[in-house]
């Protein structure tokens, strides 16, 4: 049964919503068990070095969060106590943290979670209340909404498996995925523009690129070759122009077959996001499983490039 998604205080709560690609047992389990929770709670680049989960009303509700070294937080640890007020397994959770920031507390924070089953997908829809205005105001500003969008991202992946994977999304004809690189911007830009490393990882399992030509400039064109690695058929050219390129930012190319591609970057704390949206030409899951597959060679030339493997 879908759980109730009334907000009773709109203008001091901030509502989240995600659809994973996992039954809801599995996305309410990622909440209570303190070993995931600890993996994805922490927005990008932050760590969990203490997490405790006693999934019960009056329980504890603790996740303490590590700064990576270096500015600006020089690794600090900014402890996040908390209670559970509700449990209602598979269906909803909700709980308070009162996060400190260098010995002082900041605002409590109410959170609901629910928890509706879709199927093989679970939408997971979380409200966080603030109890005035003011102090709602206040975490906006200090980036509510990206804290807890990167932290979902993150379950995105702790859920596939995948550590770089923060989520996929279909609207329309429209593929969109999210990955999260451990590399420099300029490094997975470089990966995206010159040949040399496009034909390290543009294509699918059991797929290699030959050869790369790339004029990346706008109204320049590519040509990227694509053949089975065993070579059993001759393969086919992946063409096209690009329409924009903003260096290091994003990327709009026009497929021979009039398809957008658009790859977008942003700078995280301690990577590199990388969108990639896709006008869909084959079934959702062909599509889907070939540019996971592509995702997935980009971040081994990624780790491989950057000394990490």
């Amino acid at each position: 049964m879908a759980a109730g998604n009334s907000v009773s205080a709109p203008e001091r709560t901030l509502v989240t919503t995600r659809i994973y690609d996992a039954p809801r047992e599995a996305v309410y389990k990622a909440w209570i068990d303190p070993k995931q929770l600890a993996r994805w709670f922490p927005p990008e680049g932050f760590t969990s070095p203490r997490c405790e989960i006693d999934a019960r009303p009056g329980g504890v509700f603790r996740v303490d969060m590590k700064a990576p070294a270096g500015p600006p937080f020089n690794g600090q640890v900014f402890p996040g106590p908390g209670t559970f007020r509700e449990v209602v397994p598979n269906e909803r959770l909700v709980f308070t943290m009162e996060p400190e920031f260098e010995g002082r507390k900041l605002a409590m924070v109410l959170t609901t979670v629910r928890f509706e089953d879709l199927g093989t997908k679970t939408r997971c829809t979380v409200e966080q209340t603030l109890e005035t205005v003011e102090a709602f105001e206040a975490m906006a500003k200090q980036g509510m909404a990206e804290g807890i969008a990167q932290s979902l991202g993150k379950l995105a992946g702790v859920l596939s498996g995948n550590p770089t994977d923060r989520g996929i999304s279909v609207s329309d004809r429209t593929l969109t995925l999210t990955r999260v690189f451990e590399a420099p911007r300029d490094l997975v830009w470089t990966a995206l523009t010159d040949p040399s490393h496009i034909t390290k990882w543009m294509f699918a399992n059991d797929w290699e690129s030959p050869y790369a030509k790339v004029d990346a400039r706008p109204g320049g064109s590519f040509s990227i070759g694509m053949r089975p690695a065993d070579h059993s058929e001759k393969g086919f050219d992946l063409g096209g122009t690009y329409r924009e390129v903003t260096k290091p930012e994003r990327i709009v190319m026009e497929l021979g077959d009039g398809r957008l591609m658009t790859m977008a970057l942003a700078d995280v704390l301690g990577g590199t996001q990388l969108t990639l949206s896709i006008e869909m030409a084959m079934s959702e899951e062909q599509e889907r499983a070939g540019y996971t597959q592509i995702l997935d060679h980009l971040a081994a030339h990624l780790a491989a490039a950057s000394g990490r493997t």
